[in-house]
């Protein structure tokens, strides 16, 4: 099962020194490492991000999400596309809400064996226990899918080779 962990603020500021932190954390062998941020409409540049902070309606809340995937069950040969799981998990919670949902994302795969996803992400309230369990389904559905689609491919691949193989000899 897909791991969905959050926290919020109110301030705008803190939500903007989460995403430098995202975007800038050290790798495992404490490199500086610059990340490129997304979004709902693909890369995303800093700035932008800033200013979506900026010009949030009074009151939002600012979350800061964590999302990864099982790495025993879901994540096992770390191909999953990370991306995609974080979009779909975003989609699930707009569902629950009237107005778009604003957030930008990193990809952290190198700092610790269970590759993540950190989000930011611009809401009119705070969620409620029943919206996380629809986040962490989705992230969870969309991970699992992924990886029986991998796996088929890469049964196909191989019995394709066993074929081949069999035609030389």
């Amino acid at each position: 099962m897909a791991i969905v962990k959050a926290t919020y603020t109110n301030k705008g500021q803190g939500a903007k020194a989460s995403i430098r932190y995202y975007q800038n954390r050290k790798d495992k062998e404490q490199t500086k490492t610059t990340r490129q941020l997304f979004g709902n409409d693909g890369a995303m540049e800093r700035r932008e991000a800033y200013r979506m902070i900026d010009e949030a309606q009074r009151g939002s809340k600012f979350y800061r999400f964590v999302i990864s995937p099982d790495p025993v069950k879901e994540d096992t040969e770390k191909d999953l596309h990370l991306r995609d799981i974080t979009e779909k998990t975003i989609q699930s919670l707009q569902e629950q809400f009237t107005v778009p949902i604003l957030w930008v994302a990193a990809e952290h795969t190198n700092q610790t064996e269970n590759r993540h996803v950190h989000v930011v992400a611009i809401l009119p309230e705070r969620l409620h226990k029943q919206d996380f369990k629809i986040m962490r389904d989705a992230a969870t559905q969309a991970s699992l899918t992924q990886r029986r689609e991998h796996d088929l491919v890469r049964g196909q691949q191989e019995r394709g080779k066993d074929a081949q193989w069999e035609l030389q000899r």
